[in-house]
């Protein structure tokens, strides 16, 4: 196993010095789902990823994945099929939603300066085996940092996307909202339940 990196108490001091470089964003972000999830609702609770964990949040804590383009959303999905060895077109229907997101205190782990406060090199986030560490028993780093910024009340990040090199995601920690902040499906109206 490589270098498990920083500790979770390492990582939450640095965030703490890290707040006054946390920006808010305002902005589009897209989510990639299967229809039988596509329900505001569901969309924006976080409760898949918190049952079962992911790059960025070991289990226990919701955290809701949106990127920043659809293409990256789709870039996402597919990736994870292929991961596991499932035929893409298992992956199919997909329901694509806009979320419109107001939020406060996000920190942006696609700025070098933020990751070097960290000590975090982007290779070493984008390359992890979250899933492989996990499985051994080992909190990879990405969600080491995913569990300092929820613990330290950040409302979400944004993340290089390992599914596209070029590609940012948007992670919001519902429970962390801001009462000033909005998150919200754009036209939920037009999804069937």
């Amino acid at each position: 196993m490589a270098n498990p990196g920083p500790t979770l108490a390492q990582l939450k001091d640095r965030l703490t010095r890290l707040l006054p470089v946390a920006k808010s964003f305002s902005g589009i972000a897209y989510r990639s789902t299967t229809p039988h999830y596509a329900t505001e609702a569901d969309l924006l609770t976080g409760e898949g990823s918190r049952r079962n964990g992911g790059r960025w949040n070991p289990i226990g804590i919701a955290v809701v994945y949106a990127s920043l383009t659809p293409e990256i959303a789709m870039a996402e999905t597919l990736a994870h099929h292929r991961y596991y060895g499932i035929p893409i077109e298992d992956a199919m229907p997909r329901t694509f939603v806009a979320i419109e997101s107001a939020l406060r205190v996000v920190l942006d782990f696609c700025d070098g300066g933020v990751r070097r406060r960290l000590q975090v090199s982007e290779e070493r986030i984008l390359t992890v085996d979250w899933r492989q560490e996990a499985r051994a028993g080992h909190e990879p780093i990405t969600q080491t940092i995913g569990r300092a910024v929820h613990e330290g009340k950040r409302e979400g990040m944004i993340v290089p996307s390992a599914a596209d090199p070029k590609g940012h995601n948007l992670l919001v920690f519902p429970a962390n909202l801001e009462a000033s902040s909005s998150f919200r499906v754009f036209r939920a109206e037009n999804l069937h339940a």
